[in-house]
């Protein structure tokens, strides 16, 4: 089996499936034999990862087979390795994988499901190593849980699409920390950072929420990646966004949270999908159907209405 054998097999025609390909190629197949759980063994990892109760049965039926599959299971074996050839290393700079074309079925759909699974002991043992309680690991790693609710909310079937994202937390760069997502990070010159990550699931940063979670970055990080030594926290959003001083009261979270960071100098990227997905769970639906139930709701449909844009700005905050 090679890139062209499984290229052809698999009608993966696109340029940067092919790029793929040709990289996987070259990395070749990981140093251990892939062992994917199968049966009640992957329900209850599937479970534990939060993966809705419908997935965890299509997941279990469409896993791949070696012989039956040997072209999926080519790519299984080297995206795996691909993920656990640099754990820990914020410094390499991570390709996301491609979807899988859309006549591959569920399996193709679940494909970066499978690549997850196959590599959960791979990083919790590195979390080991490192240290880390299993309460995070296990609270890191249930993104894949999100990521696959996601994916059925929006397309209406099963599968995974956010495997560029699930490789950070495989590869031992992201970890939840109460309500929100820190990684280990470095500034354009080299200097150590965290970059922050707020997961939709979990509910609005009210109260002391967002500080709580703050307040466990330093001494997480200076215990179990002592070697790194970031001072600051990094992050690009739409809550950085300037124009939700129009419309929020000044004793909005959301404003509170804004002016605590201070911008970095740069154009801003668009950041009306970022504020329709995190608000709204946006599917595409008229602005006219969209909940006005609070605040923040009203301003975002207020403005798209207007004919203005939402936009994500990048910030930093200094780690407490």
């Amino acid at each position: 089996m090679d890139a062209e054998t499984v290229r052809s097999a698999l009608k993966m025609e696109d340029e940067r499936s092919v790029a793929w390909l040709s990289d996987l190629e070259k990395l070749g197949s990981p140093p251990e034999p892939v062992r994917l759980p199968r049966g009640d063994e992957a329900r209850e990892l599937l479970r534990r990862l939060g993966v809705p109760e419908l997935d965890v049965e299509e997941i279990v039926a469409a896993a791949p087979e070696p012989d039956r599959d040997p072209a999926l299971w080519w790519l299984l074996e080297r995206s795996h390795h691909a993920i656990i050839r640099n754990m820990g290393d914020c410094r390499v700079k991570r390709r996301g994988a491609p979807n899988l074309p859309s006549g591959t079925g569920a399996a193709g759909r679940y494909f970066h499901v499978y690549v997850f699974l196959a590599t959960v002991p791979s990083v919790r043992g590195f979390h080991e190593s490192r240290g880390i309680p299993e309460k995070v690991t296990w609270e890191s790693l249930a993104q894949l849980g999100d990521s696959v609710a996601t994916y059925r909310r929006k397309h209406g079937e099963g599968g995974m699409d956010t495997q560029w994202w699930t490789a950070y937390f495989l590869s031992g760069i992201v970890y939840q920390l109460g309500r929100l997502q820190f990684s280990l990070a470095v500034g354009r010159d080299g200097t150590p950072e965290l970059g922050l990550h707020i997961p939709e699931a979990g509910g609005p940063l009210k109260g002391t929420i967002f500080y709580d979670s703050l307040c466990l970055a330093r001494p997480f990080f200076d215990r179990h990646f002592p070697e790194h030594g970031a001072d600051v926290l990094t992050g690009t959003s739409w809550l950085l966004d300037p124009q939700l001083e129009e419309y929020l009261s000044e004793e909005s979270h959301i404003i509170r949270f804004r002016r605590a960071w201070t911008r970095i100098e740069g154009d801003p990227e668009p950041g009306d999908d970022a504020i329709l997905e995190f608000v709204f769970h946006y599917n595409g639906e008229p602005l006219d159907e969209l909940p006005q139930r609070t605040s923040l709701e009203r301003a975002v449909v207020a403005h798209l209405r207007a004919g203005r844009h939402w936009y994500e700005y990048a910030g930093h905050l200094p780690l407490p």
